[in-house]
């Protein structure tokens, strides 16, 4: 066996377990290049962990697009969110007595997953009907006036084709031409922050101006397309849509 093979192996048993933990890490930009590298390039050899991943993204997207919404809900209260995720650790602890590593389960993951964004939604949702419910009116006839509009949901503009082609043309990162802003976005969506931008372009979305990055999907044949604020950063990328698209 050959010191690359050695070497290969020796990483093989140092790599952690693919765990949710891990996972949410990676999404979230914890860590550093070389392990997120090294992770990514696990999870596209195990279709349980991809399903996590892709699950862990959606939720990310879902609540991201939640939240770039004034009109949608005001801000869960701290405490509430605290008690949410102090359920979910004592879950956890529970789980743990049963098995050293329980089985990740995706089918129950994106469950937990979607309840707990379900909660934190209505919470708000909730708290919004509290404080903007009107008082006893007498009724009236529905008129034009009346007729309110809902916001259509966001998505990126673009087909297929186009994104693809946007491979083909130096990136155009807009407001994102500064390299250290760009890093601190590409960590906000859950990449290393060296990570290889695929394209880029300028593009409006819902009358709000953005910049759309082209990146490395979950998996080898696939991108990932984010359309981002102007001001997008490790804090708050401002996501306003996000897709992904088969590899040309």
């Amino acid at each position: 066996m050959g010191e690359a093979d050695n070497d290969s192996a020796d990483h093989s048993d140092a790599d952690p377990p693919l765990t949710v933990e891990l996972l949410a890490d990676l999404q979230a930009g914890l860590l550093d290049d070389d392990s997120a590298a090294r992770v990514r390039k696990r999870v596209r050899e195990d279709p349980e962990a991809e399903k996590i991943l892709r699950a862990l993204n959606q939720v990310r997207c879902d609540v991201a697009t939640l939240g770039a919404d004034p009109a949608s809900a005001p801000d869960v209260p701290p405490d509430v969110t605290a008690r949410v995720f102090a359920a979910l650790g004592s879950a956890n602890k529970r789980g743990a007595a049963h098995s050293a590593r329980p089985r990740l389960r995706p089918a129950r993951l994106v469950a937990a997953l979607a309840g707990v964004g379900a909660v934190l939604a209505a919470i708000g949702l909730g708290t919004t009907a509290l404080l903007t419910a009107p008082g006893p009116t007498p009724s009236t006839p529905a008129t034009a006036e009346h007729i309110t509009v809902s916001t259509p949901p966001m998505a990126i503009p673009l087909s297929q084709g186009e994104i693809d082609a946007l491979l083909n043309h130096p990136p155009d990162y807009g407001p994102l031409g500064d390299a250290a802003r760009r890093a601190s976005c590409l960590t906000g969506l859950g990449y290393p922050a060296s990570a290889q931008v695929l394209g880029a372009r300028p593009i409006d979305i819902n009358a709000r101006p953005g910049v759309l990055l082209v990146l490395a999907g979950d998996t080898p044949d696939s991108l990932a397309a984010f359309a981002v604020a102007l001001n997008c950063s490790a804090a708050d990328t401002g996501l306003l849509a996000s897709t992904q698209v088969p590899r040309p």
